[in-house]
């Protein structure tokens, strides 16, 4: 009854009512064609960062007929939320679409918060509410007055990630419905726009696996699945060439110039590579100055070859890097499909190894042809690095020691630590057959740490037996030596066994300082004032020797055994041996002769005043029990002196 009391009564408002319910049902199913639209270009990957715009442009015209407003827009923060990027504005009234406006928080606080504290803002007059107030005049009024505003929060995965903004010229007092509208299309955003940070996410996945970020080259595994992808196993008459190239001293240029400049360079190469090879090719830069290429030249094997020889000609043009012009050459190793591999990956390490082969000889401008003793050679390598990398876990190496005298008495006063590897199958392999390797394949680094462990618990044996003078000498390589955590690992070896440094004498190459010599210099200093001895082994043969008495705290010089081993019958090798010796007493540098063999030696070198002497003479390397043996017999002495003839 009441029902229709008011039915009577107010008519017209029912109808009106009618009229409002339908209008908003014709909304709703206009929302809802707008959702089946993005759902299905989003279900084809038709929304992409190459659609958005057009996509966004239909969203902010189809917004404003739905809602009935002069302007819409949208927005997202960027990463800190302190600044709103408009990624388009529709004015209906123009027609025109804007993009790359920009709302800051440090000039509208209040509309930030307002934003960020409710799932919609409402505003009826926006001259009047403290949260649109400040923005009326820059982004409400430049083209006409607005009196309401509806916003509602796009919320990405990641939180709010932007707004929805609804303007219009009338005062609007914003119903539940309306709300409920303009969040459902804010929705329907959130989910656009985290399709299309996926979309860029997989991108980016994809772009870390198959592009080198410095080149934008293809990286190792595109180059891989390509040139398998274009070799047929099937086709007899198919041919191709693998190249692996690199910049020859590459090191030294990244030194000089700093790690930017040497990028710059790199990307130059690259973009050169790609601009001058002018025929079918897969090219990667596979690692720092590494580059691998593979032609399918098929029956041109003869164009080939002209277009490698213009293509170097290019890459050795001078590059200019900070007003400076620098000069490249390459080296490269080559490998020939299918006659010497089958696979893009052996055709990889075919190649490279034919690299490696030929800078064995030559460090600038080699070229290896790969063929079948290299790839003998090859296993056999790699035999004999599982082989080194077994010797050291089953305990097979130890250490040899050389008693280092006085030349005056023959008092002994150290020992050389000298490593032998026990090789079940070989026997005893001295350190000139098995180095080289242990220093190309970076094992170096853990034999050279052992052999520093090995040397401070002898030390700390010699103490307990009280002979708190003497000295052990290791060697260092040049790579051990060079690494930066080489004085805190010592450290920690001698704290461990309560030795002091200045037992330990470390001895290093004068290759050493053809090395960066600022490093150089600065390891030297570190260890000295840590209170090592730095000595300089085979002193004499090489070109650098100076450099070392220059510029670096040197305690000892090394006299190469070359110069003793002649020293009684040539005239020339004792001048030599004289110069060291009196140049050592000049610097306050102790001199130690090599390789002492025969009395006549020794008296040669007692009568010139050498410090101190090592070799057969004295003794030869002692193993563990052997050296127990020497000492327990001469420890009941005051001093320890060896038996000589």
């Amino acid at each position: 009854m009441v029902f229709l009391q008011i039915s009577h009564k107010k008519g017209g408002a029912f109808l009106r009512r009618d009229d409002k319910i339908i209008e908003n049902l014709h909304k709703i199913d206009a929302i809802r064609a707008q959702q089946e639209r993005i759902f299905e270009k989003a279900k084809y990957c038709a929304v992409n960062p190459k659609t958005i715009k057009e996509t966004l442009e239909n969203i902010c015209f189809e917004v404003s007929q739905i809602m009935d407003c002069e302007r819409v827009s949208i927005w997202l923060f960027n990463e800190d939320r302190t600044v709103l990027h408009s990624q388009n504005s529709y004015n209906d009234e123009t027609k025109e679409h804007v993009v790359d406006e920009d709302l800051r928080d440090e000039e509208f606080a209040a509309y930030f918060t307002a934003i960020q504290s409710h799932r919609t803002l409402a505003v009826v007059d926006v001259n009047q509410n403290e949260a649109t107030k400040g923005i009326v005049r820059k982004f409400l009024s430049y083209s006409g007055n607005y009196h309401s505003l509806l916003d509602a929060c796009i919320i990405l995965g990641s939180g709010i990630g932007g707004v929805l903004c609804c303007e219009s010229r009338e005062r609007r007092e914003w119903n539940t419905f309306d709300r409920m509208i303009i969040s459902s299309i804010a929705d329907m955003l959130s989910f656009l726009f985290d399709r299309l940070s996926r979309i860029d996410f997989e991108e980016n996945i994809h772009r870390l696996a198959f592009v080198d970020e410095l080149t934008g080259m293809k990286n190792y595994n595109a180059f891989l699945t390509q040139v398998a992808s274009s070799i047929s196993p099937f086709d007899e008459q198919q041919e191709g060439i693998f190249l692996y190239m690199n910049i020859d001293q590459f090191i030294d240029i990244q030194s000089a110039l700093g790690p930017e400049l040497a990028d710059e360079i790199i990307r130059t190469v690259a973009k050169r590579f790609q601009h001058y090879l002018d025929m079918p090719h897969f090219i990667s830069r596979i690692a720092f100055d590494h580059f691998i290429l593979f032609v399918p030249y098929g029956k041109y094997g003869i164009e080939f070859t002209k277009k490698m020889e213009e293509l170097m000609k290019k890459l050795n043009e001078p590059i200019l890097v900070a007003k400076q012009e620098v000069y490249l050459t390459f080296s490269y190793g080559v490998a020939y499909y299918p006659k010497d591999v089958r696979s893009p990956i052996d055709g990889v390490q075919a190649a490279r190894f034919a690299l490696e082969t030929s800078k064995r000889l030559s460090s600038r401008k080699s070229v290896g042809i790969y063929n079948a003793d290299m790839h003998n050679h090859m296993k056999q390598a790699m035999m004999s690095e599982m082989n080194l990398r077994r010797g050291l876990d089953m305990n097979e190496f130890s250490l040899f020691y050389q008693p280092q005298v006085l030349s005056e008495t023959g008092e002994i006063i150290g020992f050389e630590a000298l490593i032998r590897w026990h090789h079940p199958e070989y026997g005893l392999i001295y350190p000139a057959d098995f180095i080289e390797l242990a220093e190309s394949t970076g094992f170096i680094l853990s034999i050279g740490e052992w052999v520093i462990r090995q040397a401070t618990e002898k030390l700390k044996i010699f103490k307990v037996l009280g002979l708190h003078d003497l000295t052990i000498s290791i060697n260092l390589s040049p790579r051990h030596f060079l690494q930066d955590k080489l004085p805190t690992f010592l450290q920690e070896c001698l704290e461990e066994a309560q030795i002091s440094p200045s037992k330990l004498v470390l001895e290093i190459t004068e290759s050493v300082a053809l090395e960066r010599h600022d490093i150089v210099q600065k390891q030297i200093q570190t260890l000295s004032d840590q209170g090592y001895s730095i000595a300089i082994d085979d002193f004499g043969t090489g070109y650098s020797a100076f450099i070392y008495l220059q510029s670096f705290p040197i305690k000892q010089l090394k006299i190469d055994r070359t110069f003793i081993m002649n020293i009684v019958h040539d005239e020339k090798s004792r001048t030599i041996v004289k110069t060291i010796i009196q140049l050592g007493k000049t610097l306050n540098i102790r001199t130690v002769a090599e390789g002492v063999e025969t009395k006549e030696q020794w008296e040669i070198l007692k009568g010139k005043e050498c410090d101190e002497l090592q070799g057969f003479y004295f003794a030869k390397p002692l193993n563990e029990q052997a050296m127990a043996e020497m000492l327990e017999g001469l420890t009941g002495h005051a001093d320890l002196y060896l038996p000589l003839k």
